[in-house]
């Protein structure tokens, strides 16, 4: 049992624990090891696979904050995904971008659902984590274009070096999972995040990949379209639930 600060959001009173059973003695052995970190209670992860969990912590006061749903597409069977639509680049291809994906990244991660509270690390860490552990050549980067795009050709002139956005695929061996999809703010609403998909379903056909999965929190409802819409198959969802420490002797 890892029991730890929520990564992100250290500062907040809460110690991050998953769950994939439990009883009145795990939760308190994840009690103590939260209260050795000066946590007063408990972020609990768990899945729709095990209502029991839910059911025990939910009697003892706890609420859900999050929800995550889970799909994955079978990549040999799903249709061609069709050009991007806006200029994407690889990491491999520009790591010159590496501070523009810093400053969008700083931006992305506390505009999730349910993590207003995060601060987001220097960029040192921030690199150690969020770049540098994920292969370069499935790391896409969405390009503007030079020129001002119109509703008649959106995509008009050379792609410039303007990131509005990336994307990365965690790769293990023939599987692949949809990593953080960050937007910059600015760019939101115009198809950045769909050009990002279709470049990675398109890749992960070309290189072998027999699945790839991913996770969205159930607000994100632009996102979780776009997952039905290429024809990602839902899995039990990821449940996170907060409360309190159990009594301790």
């Amino acid at each position: 049992m890892e029991v730890k600060p929520i990564p992100g959001m250290e500062h907040l009173p809460w110690a991050e624990v998953w769950f994939h059973e439990i009883d009145d003695e795990a939760w308190r052995e994840a009690s103590r090891r939260a209260l050795a970190l000066g946590k007063a209670g408990l972020e609990a992860w768990t899945t729709e696979a095990t209502p029991e969990v839910v059911g025990f912590l939910t009697e003892r006061g706890y609420e859900e904050v999050r929800r995550y749903l889970r799909s994955e597409l079978d990549v040999a069977a799903a249709p061609e995904p069709g050009p991007p639509g806006l200029p994407i680049v690889t990491l491999a291809e520009r790591p010159d971008l590496v501070p523009a994906l810093y400053e969008i990244a700083a931006e992305s991660y506390p505009d999730q659902p349910g993590r207003a509270e995060t601060r987001m690390s220097d960029f040192e860490t921030w690199r150690s984590w969020g770049l540098d552990p994920h292969p370069p050549e499935a790391f896409f980067i969405v390009l503007d274009t030079q020129g001002a795009p119109t509703q008649e050709a959106p995509a008009q002139g050379a792609p410039g070096d303007d990131v509005l956005g990336y994307g990365f695929l965690e790769i293990d061996g023939d599987s692949g999972y949809h990593g953080f999809t960050a937007v910059a703010r600015r760019a939101r609403g115009r198809g950045v995040a769909s050009a990002i998909k279709r470049a990675q379903i398109a890749w992960a056909k070309v290189n072998g990949l027999r699945v790839l999965g991913t996770a969205n929190e159930a607000r994100l409802e632009g996102m979780i379209a776009l997952n039905d819409r290429y024809g990602y198959r839902r899995r039990p969802a990821e449940i996170v639930l907060r409360g309190g420490l159990a009594p301790i002797d």
